[in-house]
């Protein structure tokens, strides 16, 4: 079988082509042109495999190349980034590196999702990138406001700066010019992205994606009502199967922690960054919704907030939850709370480091 590696950038990508006993036949840059990509891989006769790094643009690779060649693979970047350690690097270097281990068949592979997946999750992450940039914005008010006026000498009419009252006060209180001619831009930014925030809801509101599997999440306490927390539960985990257990999941949203280890000393830190902070973010915003719907994992928030504190229980109780969707999706049962679960029945649990 031909091994092709890409090593792909924005505007063209390095390839590198080695024979069945891994000699190379050929390396060649090109331009990011589909008609010059197809032509270059069908130039070569035979089987043929592909493999290229998950970078930002890949999908667009993954959807040209996928029925040219008989096998197609996709490199997880940060497990490729440990085992290829080099001080020179370059794009012929890194495609033949990626050409050798392609033929080796040591390949760190990455998930590859159907392109209908992939679109609904870039819709799902704007949208909730789309509320961090209007906290963030609403932040840098609250910054101008405090370097200018003490907090006991804002009106008490009104609890949240941004409600219509809030707004009302924002906007007629008065502040140093310049202070002043921020702030209004400032206002005006997030009406805009309100207003985006609002439309792309509207769509998510409207699309269908995994119904079976939303219906399965549309009982579990803390994503029952919310559209926008079942979608992206749903497609961030896309097809279960590809997790060997629930711990498995639970790694994967970054619900544990990282752990330093040697010998007989053991050192657990802060939550793991190599993981998929969407699907975290989701847990952890359900998992308030789910204390309050839930009398056993309410209780089980209240013993881990006793011992540490209530953000740590968050997580603890997002991380429960998370299992408890690994084996309502993979049972396909629906979700058992304390009085509704049959006598046989019985939460899983994950212990709490």
């Amino acid at each position: 079988m031909i091994t092709i590696a890409g090593d792909i950038h924005l505007k063209t990508s390095t390839f590198c082509v080695l024979d069945e006993q891994g000699q190379r036949l050929a390396r060649q840059k090109v331009l990011n042109d589909p008609d010059v990509i197809k032509s270059f891989i069908s130039g070569f006769s035979g089987e043929k495999q592909l493999s290229v790094e998950a970078t930002y643009n890949w999908q667009i690779f993954y959807e040209l190349l996928k029925d040219a060649v008989d096998e197609f693979h996709l490199l997880h970047p940060k497990k490729l980034q440990a085992i290829i350690q080099s001080q020179a690097k370059s794009d012929n270097a890194d495609a033949d590196m990626l050409a050798e281990l392609t033929w080796r068949g040591r390949l760190p592979e990455a998930y590859t999702s159907c392109a209908e997946t992939r679109q609904f999750r870039h819709l799902l992450r704007a949208r909730v990138k789309v509320a961090q940039q209007i906290a963030s914005v609403k932040n840098q008010v609250h910054a101008l406001l405090n370097a200018n006026i003490f907090y006991g000498q804002r009106p008490k009419n009104f609890k949240d700066l941004f409600c219509k009252r809030g707004l009302t006060y924002l906007k007629t209180v008065s502040l140093p010019d310049k202070d002043r001619f921020l702030v209004d831009q400032l206002l005006a930014e997030i009406q805009q992205l309100e207003k985006t925030k609002a439309q792309i809801q509207e769509y998510i509101e409207q699309a269908e994606f995994h119904t079976e599997d939303i219906d399965l999440l549309s009982t579990v306490p803390g994503l029952k009502k919310s559209k926008l927390l079942k979608y992206i539960v749903a497609s961030e985990i896309d097809q279960l199967s590809r997790f060997r257990n629930a711990r498995a999941l639970v790694a994967y949203a970054g619900l544990i922690p990282r752990e330093h280890s040697s010998g007989e000393k053991i050192r657990k830190g802060k939550l793991r960054t190599d993981s998929n902070t969407f699907l975290r973010w989701a847990l952890i915003e359900a998992s308030l919704g789910a204390i309050l719907g839930d009398k056993k994992l309410k209780a089980y928030y209240q013993e881990v907030k006793s011992r540490n504190n209530s953000s740590a229980a968050r997580v603890a109780c997002a991380r429960k939850l998370l299992t408890v969707i690994y084996h309502v999706l993979k049972e396909r049962r629906p979700y058992y709370t304390v009085d509704q679960q049959p006598a046989t029945h019985r939460i899983p649990s994950i212990a709490v480091p």
